[in-house]
């Protein structure tokens, strides 16, 4: 008769693990987004301010060579025109040339610019992140916010979005991160 009273507890660890564990690994799945979200945001920081300052650095021998460049054009376009033109006229000619075709020069030079710049920050990115396959370089986009003058005081400006994936189950979702870097040009002066 007391066996009757007695209750069996056989099962009882698996019934509580079959409770427990899909909460204990939604919280790892969760976590572990959460630190790669975390990884590639700082890795797109780094990216972008590193790659805004190289730039700034290496303004000044393009500056020089701007500048040579056009005392050079200047002196040319008056020795072959017997003084009648100078490089500014010779520019304004060349604009409205272009402005009749519809060709917009800043346009075609900021998007050179761009991939240029694109290039290096998907560089720093691999290199931040560690190369792995963890992360890729196909969802960055960069943009210059703040295209320099190359005159004294200018600034140049990037900004570069990263889209990750979210990983997890039944969830389809992808989170934009976005950073901006804002450097001042060194020109010499």
């Amino acid at each position: 008769m007391k066996r009757n009273w007695i209750r069996k507890e056989d099962g009882s660890l698996t019934l509580e693990a079959a409770l427990v564990m899909p909460v204990f690994l939604l919280f790892t799945v969760f976590l572990a987004t959460m630190i790669r979200i975390s990884i590639a945001d700082m890795a797109l920081k780094q990216a972008v301010s590193e790659s805004t300052e190289i730039i700034a650095t290496h303004a000044y021998p393009v500056v020089l060579a701007g500048q040579s460049a056009q005392s050079y054009a200047d002196r040319w376009i008056r020795n072959h025109t017997e003084e009648e033109l100078d490089l500014d006229q010779a520019s304004s000619f060349a604009d409205h040339i272009l402005q009749e075709f519809g060709v917009d020069a800043g346009a075609i030079l900021t998007n050179a610019v761009e991939g240029e710049v694109e290039k290096i920050m998907k560089a720093k990115f691999s290199e931040t992140t560690g190369g792995d396959g963890l992360f890729s370089n196909d969802t960055l986009e960069v943009e210059i916010t703040e295209f320099p003058s190359l005159a004294s005081d200018s600034y140049i400006g990037v900004a570069a979005t990263y889209e990750i994936p979210i990983q997890v189950p039944f969830v389809n979702q992808t989170i934009t991160l976005e950073q901006r870097a804002y450097e001042r040009l060194w020109t010499g002066s």
